[in-house]
């Protein structure tokens, strides 16, 4: 049994996987000892050996040394081996949330190129090569992001609240906000898989991130939903280390 935590801007998430199949998941806003004790006691399963943790903020030393102290811990480097290789010029300023999706991606399309886009409180573009070489990609401002600048960065615009359906043509500020937040971030992305698609031959595009539901239904080019492909790719990188089978 594994542990996966994956701590991103807005949530963390944490899996118990065994082997390659995710058996409980949980999403919280913040971690903490007693959260994660919670979860690991409730929900039925055996208490697991290993983990794994990736987090995009700062690092708790006091949640870091629970884990270290119950748990045999991985916490992954710049030089934690991978079984990808990395060619991001600065690897010491890539999210590994980033490295992780990437690793899952090989799994699941070996052989291919794939871009991975992570539509979450940022909106990442990476491409991993037939070669398993992970190059890099782009980043964006997420749904929510674009949202809170409008209000926050003009003195009439208001906050408003994301819906999966909306107008293209905006009768009044709400839906012209929504218009232009929505539909055009999906025109961006849509772009961005024709850019790609004309530099890599037989792409595979997999779309992940808690924002998916905005996208997986209404973009034009062909994609696989995976919402959690970044906990995946943290739990093939805990078995590539210690040794044990991922799949």
């Amino acid at each position: 049994m594994r542990l996966i935590i994956d701590i991103g801007n807005t949530l963390a998430k944490v899996a118990l996987f065994e082997d390659a199949d995710p058996l409980a998941i949980t999403y919280l806003p913040v971690l903490t000892i007693d959260a994660l004790e919670l979860f690991l006691n409730d929900n039925g399963l055996a208490r697991p050996e290993e983990a794994i943790i990736s987090t995009v903020r700062q690092s708790d030393d006091a949640f870091i040394d629970y884990l270290k102290s119950n748990f045999r811990l991985l916490l992954p480097t710049t030089v934690t081996p991978i079984p990808i290789k990395n060619r991001y010029s600065t690897p010491e300023t890539l999210g590994f949330d980033r490295l992780a999706a990437a690793i899952a991606a090989t799994s699941m399309f070996p052989h291919r190129n794939v871009l991975i886009i992570n539509t979450g409180t940022a909106i990442t573009y990476d491409l991993v090569t037939s070669n398993n070489e992970y190059l890099g990609g782009a980043i964006s401002p997420g749904l929510q992001m674009r949202l809170r600048a409008l209000h926050q960065f003009t003195q009439k615009l208001p906050l408003v609240t994301l819906k999966e359906s909306v107008k293209l043509i905006g009768s009044n500020t709400h839906e012209s906000i929504l218009s232009g937040v929505l539909i055009a971030t999906r025109a961006e992305i849509d772009g961005m898989i024709e850019k790609f698609n004309n530099h890599y031959e037989e792409l595979a595009v997999i779309l992940s991130g808690g924002d998916v539901k905005y996208f997986d239904k209404s973009l034009k080019n062909s994609i696989f939903a995976v919402p959690n492909i970044v906990i995946s790719g943290l739990n093939q990188l805990l078995a590539f280390n210690f040794g044990k089978k991922n799949h």
